[in-house]
């Protein structure tokens, strides 16, 4: 989902979207995933800043939006497209793959994870192109 919560914010009523503050279960961190009912919050004790579903009214308190965010939103470009294709070519726009992640090589696997089956080995992944959106 890439709607910024926007199902959230009108169904629950709460202020919900991507890079705002929130204490969830009495833990700070920040909401940086859409997840149709639930929000993705990373916790800021989480060391592997993992994001994590949690229901938008359940123990959740929302504060500003962040100053910075802990992970970064990627684009992946999978399967031998190259980014002058974006321009042209319908195909290669449809591949393009939005992530949220901390480094490059974290952004192609979770690009991976999302497109295996249409991957024939992880090999796959080293010919993903990556930038920061």
């Amino acid at each position: 989902m890439s709607h910024n919560c926007t199902y959230v914010r009108q169904h629950y009523q709460v202020p919900a979207e991507i890079g705002r503050r929130v204490i969830a279960y009495g833990k700070p961190g920040v909401i940086l995933a859409d997840r149709g009912h639930y929000i993705g919050v990373v916790l800021d004790e989480d060391p592997k800043k993992r994001i994590s579903n949690y229901h938008p009214t359940h123990e959740m308190q929302y504060g500003d939006m962040a100053e910075t965010l802990p992970l970064k939103e990627w684009l992946v470009l999978p399967f031998n497209h190259a980014w002058d294709d974006l321009n042209w070519n319908r195909e290669a726009r449809e591949d393009l793959v939005r992530v949220w992640a901390a480094t490059r090589g974290q952004a192609k696997y979770k690009a991976y994870e999302r497109l295996q089956d249409y991957c024939h080995s992880i090999k796959a992944m080293l010919r993903f192109k990556v930038r920061r959106a």
